[in-house]
C-alpha cells in the first residue's frame, strides 16, 4: 500500500544499498534506524519521512502510541545531519484522543484509513510537514477515487512485495486454481 502510494506522488522505489540519488526516492522495509519502518521516503537531502503502518482497531491504543517513539528524528548521512518525521497510518484512533496527543507531543502525525479520502490526507500532511506538493492534496473528493483507480491501474503491485518474483506471484494463481 504505502509503496504504490509513493509511487503515485511520484516518487521512485530504490534499494537503499545501491541507492545513488538523494531526493525523491523511497524504499520499504528499512532496519536502519533503531527499529524497523515499513518504508523510507528521501524527500530531499535532510528531508526524510518514515512510516508504519498498524492494523490495530480502536482496542488497542498502546500499539499506536508505542509506533509514535521508533524513529529517532536526528540522523546522521554521508552529507550532513538531517531530521526525520514519523507518519503513523492506522486503521482507526481510540476516540479519547490520547494518541492524537502523544502524537503531537512527539512530533508525529497520524493518518487514519478509516477517513475516506486518507490518501489525500496523507498527501496533505506530506506537504505541511516537508513541502512536498501533488495534485491530491487539493483534489476534490468527487474526483480522487477515480484519479486513485486510473494510478493504481498502472502500477505493478506484485513488485514491492519482497522474495516474490512475478512468476511466483504467476505460479501460485495456477496452483489456486488448480485447487478450485
Amino acid at each position: 500500500m504505502l509503496g504504490s502510494f509513493l509511487t503515485i506522488l511520484g516518487f521512485q522505489r530504490v534499494d537503499p544499498s545501491r541507492n545513488s540519488k538523494d531526493s525523491c526516492v523511497f524504499w520499504l522495509s528499512d532496519s536502519s534506524d533503531i527499529r524497523e519502518s515499513d518504508a523510507t521516503l528521501l524527500f530531499q537531502p535532510g528531508k526524510i519521512a518514515r512510516f508504519d503502518i498498524g492494523f490495530i482497531g480502536v482496542g488497542n491504543s498502546e500499539i499506536s502510541k508505542d509506533k509514535l517513539s521508533r524513529y529517532a528524528r536526528e540522523f546522521e548521512t554521508n552529507k550532513g545531519r538531517g531530521s526525520s518525521v514519523t507518519f503513523i497510518v492506522v486503521d482507526r484512533l481510540p476516540q479519547t484522543g490520547k494518541t492524537q496527543s502523544a502524537a503531537n507531543a512527539t512530533g508525529a502525525e497520524i493518518v487514519q484509513m478509516s477517513m475516506q479520502f486518507w490518501p489525500r490526507e496523507l498527501a496533505r500532511v506530506l506537504g505541511s510537514r516537508l513541502g512536498v506538493s501533488h495534485e491530491l492534496q487539493n483534489m476534490p473528493e468527487g474526483k480522487i477515487e477515480p484519479y486513485l483507480r486510473e494510478k493504481l491501474s498502472s502500477i505493478q503491485v506484485q513488485d514491492f512485495l519482497s522474495g516474490l518474483s512475478t512468476e511466483d506471484l504467476m505460479k501460485q494463481s495456477e496452483y489456486d486454481a488448480d485447487d478450485q
